[in-house]
């Protein structure tokens, strides 16, 4: 249900809706867009908690992956709320393990795969700094899909 330029407020509000229907398996990808606002990284995190807390109490029974905020790229000079900060996505990660491990659900670390040695999103994956391209969205299936089983 990914909405453009969605922010972790607006999935708590949609949460009900969705946990109604009692999903066997949620699969979080959240908070770049916060990013862009100027949010600090603890305050981020702390939203997302609410949301696994929301989801752990309204439909114990679903599994919960939270995946880890993707890099972004200044390559491009595109969409600079949300690419000049890429330093603060490792630090929102790190807080999303550890969440994670507070809330006893699993962690996917999708950075990792997208990175590149200067930090940034390696460039053969987007062409605006944020968005994914095909091979993107290639990457992050695989990634995933051990989960999906």
């Amino acid at each position: 249900r990914g909405i453009s330029g969605d922010m972790t407020w607006g999935i708590y509000k949609r949460l009900p809706s969705v946990l109604s229907g009692k999903p066997k398996k949620i699969f979080l990808l959240i908070g770049i867009n916060n990013v862009s606002y100027g949010e600090r990284a603890e305050n981020i995190a702390y939203e997302i908690q609410m949301i696994v807390r929301k989801i752990k109490h309204d439909s114990p029974e679903t599994a919960i992956y939270l995946q880890s905020i993707l890099p972004v790229t200044t390559h491009y000079g595109m969409f600079q709320g949300h690419t000049s900060r890429w330093k603060i996505i490792p630090q929102i990660n790190e807080l999303l393990q550890d969440i994670a491990q507070q809330e006893g659900i699993t962690y996917i670390d999708l950075y990792s795969h997208f990175v590149g040695d200067d930090g940034k999103m390696k460039p053969e994956y987007t062409n605006d700094g944020l968005h994914l391209l095909g091979k993107g969205y290639q990457l992050w299936k695989t990634t995933i899909e051990s989960y999906l089983k």
